[in-house]
């Protein structure tokens, strides 16, 4: 008798594996934008909260290698939403400055987070020593309001934030993160 209940386990533990591996394979997350459109540029408008504002990013330099990095390409790049709940701390992979025609610092900021409503960005705080010549800028997000469903899905993300007119020198732009310091020289 103790084959027979073997035999009487061996499926139910197939099937159970079988579906445990189907729902790790449809939450995994996935690198791709959620759509193929080309992703909308952001239009000025300012920060919540913080001096800055965003910017349009195309004028940021290239950098070297920027043809071979994939934060480069094909993020979503994103303008705050109001009345969000839950806001957090995201962590920023890369962090990109440069000075624009008109003279004022830009920071470009890109990070994977999961996809709105869930997940918006709610404002970004700048921490600026003018001594130091440092700047730290934090990116934070929040939800939508109310109950929701949320889907497990990464999505390549991004902002550019108006630093102003910096201090002629070499400046520091670092956010909270994963993402390596810029290092910015101001004429």
């Amino acid at each position: 008798m103790q084959t027979n209940r073997r035999f009487l386990l061996l499926p139910a533990l197939v099937l159970s594996l079988a579906a445990c591996s189907g729902a790790a394979a449809t939450s995994a997350p996935s690198s791709a934008p959620s759509s193929g459109a080309e992703t909308p540029r952001p239009t000025p408008t300012a920060v919540p909260g913080v001096g800055g504002g965003l910017i349009d990013p195309g004028g940021l330099g290239s950098g070297s290698g920027a043809a071979d990095d994939p934060m480069l390409g094909q993020a979503n790049y994103v303008t705050p939403a109001v009345g969000l709940v839950q806001q957090r701390h995201v962590s920023v992979q890369l962090v990109r400055a440069a000075i624009d025609s008109d003279g004022k610092a830009i920071a470009d900021l890109r990070w994977y987070s999961g996809v709105a409503p869930c997940n918006q960005l709610d404002s970004v705080q700048i921490e600026q020593d003018d001594a130091a010549k440092t700047i730290h800028l934090i990116v934070i997000e929040g939800s939508g309001p109310g109950d929701m469903a949320c889907i497990d899905l990464a999505e390549l993300r991004a902002t550019a934030v108006d630093l102003g007119e910096l201090a002629a020198g070499t400046w520091t732009i670092s956010a909270e993160g994963e993402a390596m310091a810029n290092k910015l020289e101001v004429g």
